[in-house]
């Protein structure tokens, strides 16, 4: 079978695995132990992550994808201690929520809000997560800045609302559906998530583990360039590999669609910050 190496590859993580455990699995699938993601999706969260494998690893710190699409399930009536069903239940009620209610109330979430950080979550308090915490029942109340840029409403059937949610990096849809639920006035919960979008990268772009056992690589497969803000420049690879600085003069100027629109003068040197090349160092 071909062997996969040196690329950024989208998939789509399924139900009930931690990120982790996945990356596990893939880098079982591809023979190849170097291996990262951007993004960690929860065990109950299904969809699109973004993940580097072997050297490409390195150029993860210059991946530019801010944004985040989900489809979310809120079920109303039922609060659990992690804010989704995966946790203990809290309250079960009787609930009446009316579908104008929501729609009244969905536009206080949108823009940059200050959202509550779950209990039960990895952020850290003085070098402690807060989850950590919470198993001993010390319940810390920490809030972060996030940035929802659009709620779409899809449906709403037996107490059940489905959104459409795009949001900054590091937004939490438990929160969400949980302090929707203190806007009703009833307990809510996060029943069902999938992330649907990275960046501009779209779920039908993305391959499964399934695609990969089968040596089958004609989905998923990112080049650094729709990734990765920078200008593309042809330069000599082999002093460029040994560290060498190169005074440039011109380079192939391409558009945000990377056609080729031209030539470009440049006055100065570059110099090699990243190198993928397993024989030299990271300068």
């Amino acid at each position: 079978m071909e062997k996969l190496t040196n690329a950024f590859l989208l998939i789509s993580k399924p139900y009930g695995i931690t990120s982790r455990k996945f990356l596990n699995e893939i880098s079982t699938v591809l023979g190849e132990k170097r291996i990262g993601h951007l993004g960690t999706l929860d065990p109950m969260a299904t969809g699109l992550l973004f993940v580097a494998v072997g050297k490409f690893t390195r150029l993860l710190p210059y991946v530019n994808l801010p944004t985040k699409e989900y489809v979310i399930e809120i079920i109303f009536g039922i609060e659990t201690d992690t804010w989704d069903i995966t946790g203990k239940v809290l309250k079960s009620v009787d609930v009446a929520v009316k579908e104008s209610d929501i729609l009244r109330v969905l536009p206080k979430f949108t823009g940059k809000v200050k959202q509550r950080v779950p209990f039960f979550s990895a952020k850290k308090l003085k070098g402690v997560e807060l989850y950590k915490l919470a198993r001993n029942e010390t319940f810390i109340e920490a809030f972060k800045e996030v940035e929802i840029l659009g709620i779409e409403y899809v449906s709403f059937r037996d107490n059940k609302l489905i959104l459409r949610v795009t949001s900054s990096t590091g937004t939490y849809m438990r929160s969400l559906a949980y302090e929707l639920g203190l806007a009703l006035g009833v307990p809510a919960t996060l029943s069902a998530i999938t992330r649907t979008k990275i960046g501009n990268l779209s779920i039908n772009l993305a391959t499964t583990l399934n695609r990969l056992k089968k040596g089958d690589f004609s989905k998923g497969l990112i080049p650094p360039q729709a990734v990765i803000n920078a200008p593309m420049i042809i330069v000599d690879g082999d002093l460029f590999r040994i560290g060498k600085p190169q005074d440039l003069t011109q380079a192939i100027v391409l558009d945000k669609n990377y056609n080729v629109i031209g030539i470009g003068e440049i006055k100065g040197t570059l110099k090699p910050k990243v190198v993928i090349d397993e024989n030299n160092r990271i300068s």
